[in-house]
């Protein structure tokens, strides 16, 4: 017969499980974290680069579609140009009609998003074609390499290619 050894230990030197993180686990977590974060920090701003970039070019195909829409819908001529007092679209644009009543604007682009190549305006007829006898290009960068590129044909149909505008 075995015989139990009564325990000698008083009950508050007794181990109890371990109950959340020591200060040291703690250090440790927090400085990996500061380590990780300061690696995933350039990385954020080229992304927002390139997101700011394909937002604009969204951008401009939607008011290049809503301009030929309404160029067909009211039979007669849409013209998208710069903002008000601005001889660039740098400063945002503006859809009208031949009339002056003002269908859509946007506000200056945010970052370092450059337009190049572009016509002082773009004219959409009653028929929602384009007035150009060429293909409209509109080249978009943000500075840092990305590129961007919107095709309007004569037809008025808008599109966006993930390059640069060929001459």
């Amino acid at each position: 017969m075995v015989t139990r050894r009564p325990d000698t230990h008083p009950t508050h030197l007794r181990q109890r499980p371990g109950r959340g993180f020591t200060l040291l686990e703690l250090l440790v977590v927090m400085a990996l974290s500061a380590l990780l974060l300061g690696l995933a920090v350039p990385a954020l701003d080229g992304l927002m680069a390139r997101q700011r970039l394909r937002s604009m070019s969204y951008d401009l195909v939607t008011d290049l579609t809503l301009a030929r829409s309404e160029s067909l819908k009211r039979a007669s001529a849409v013209t998208l140009t710069p903002a008000a007092g601005n001889a660039s679209w740098q400063g945002g644009w503006t859809v009208a009609t031949s009339s002056g009543q003002v269908i859509g604007q946007r506000p200056p682009p945010g970052g370092a998003v450059q337009i190049d190549g572009a016509p002082a305006s773009v004219s959409f007829n009653e028929r929602g074609q384009v007035n150009a006898t060429d293909t409209v290009k509109f080249n978009l960068s943000d500075g840092r390499g990305g590129q961007r590129c919107i095709l309007l044909d004569p037809v008025g149909r808008a599109r966006a290619l993930a390059s640069a505008c060929t001459p």
